[in-house]
């Protein structure tokens, strides 16, 4: 099994090249995807990454296990480039004064692997960064559908140097838990995605990154087979079913 840790690699040591792509995916058009949280956790000498959901002003919502304890953690909207120093009009940073993990993860067997990051300050809408709405309605996403991930994570040899999205196909359960033999247990609160038949796959520092299925967001990157992009292996989503935003409204205080 591999998680989709936010991945702790040495800053100084990691060299990012033009023309990176996500695992056999492409590069977004820039922008395109305003409500994606480009979240940064530093721990002593080293950095960590996820990817993330703006879901309010002050609310950004992803993967439990990307909240590193002790790390002081910063969160960049409206961003394209993964370069801190990047001159991208509308970027936004922002710290986090909240980190809310759902009471009831574990990070041994992955389940309710969901948390919120509420910001030091409101985010401002606009042509770059906007907000992600939670889904309306829980029904499973059939298997066969072609959903879309993004994030900044590993692409094989390095990390992204821009944001990269990839296409996936929703797996069943059972396929799933198949092909994932006894290494976890596949909950009616997880989902999956198999890799395509070019090896499209999200990596190591896309954890927490959004699915988003026929325009709705349906998921969180969580973890998957070991290597990405391998044949027959999958992804597997944290599903955004009504007892997750339950309480992500219940924390936030207000309906989202």
């Amino acid at each position: 099994m591999k998680p989709f840790h936010a991945l702790l690699f040495c800053a100084a040591c990691l060299l990012i090249s033009e023309g990176a792509e996500i695992i056999n995916g492409r590069i977004a058009k820039p922008h395109s995807r305003p409500y994606m949280a480009y979240i940064k956790v530093q721990k002593g000498t080293y950095n960590s990454i996820c990817g993330g959901t703006l879901i309010d002003s002050e609310w950004v919502v992803t993967a439990a296990h990307c909240g590193i304890p002790g790390g002081t953690v910063m969160v960049i909207l409206g961003a394209h480039s993964s370069d801190d120093n990047a001159a991208e009009e509308g970027r936004q940073k922002f710290n986090v004064t909240e980190i809310l993990q759902h009471p009831q993860y574990n990070d041994i067997n992955r389940k309710n692997d969901i948390l919120l990051m509420r910001l030091n300050a409101s985010a401002g809408f606009g042509k770059y960064v906007q907000k992600k709405s939670l889904p309306q309605t829980y029904e499973d996403v059939e298997e066969g559908t072609v959903c879309e991930t993004a994030g900044w994570g590993w692409t094989g040899d390095q990390f992204a140097d821009r944001l990269m999205e990839v296409n996936v196909t929703v797996l069943n359960r059972r396929t799933c838990q198949r092909n994932l033999k006894n290494e976890v247990y596949i909950t009616e609160n997880m989902m999956c995605t198999n890799v395509g038949p070019g090896g499209q796959d999200s990596c190591n520092g896309d954890s927490g990154g959004p699915l988003i299925c026929n325009g709705v967001f349906r998921g969180l990157i969580s973890f998957g087979t070991d290597p990405c992009g391998k044949q027959n292996g999958v992804a597997v989503y944290t599903r955004l079913t009504k007892e997750y935003v339950d309480w992500i409204n219940k924390k936030t205080g207000h309906q989202l």
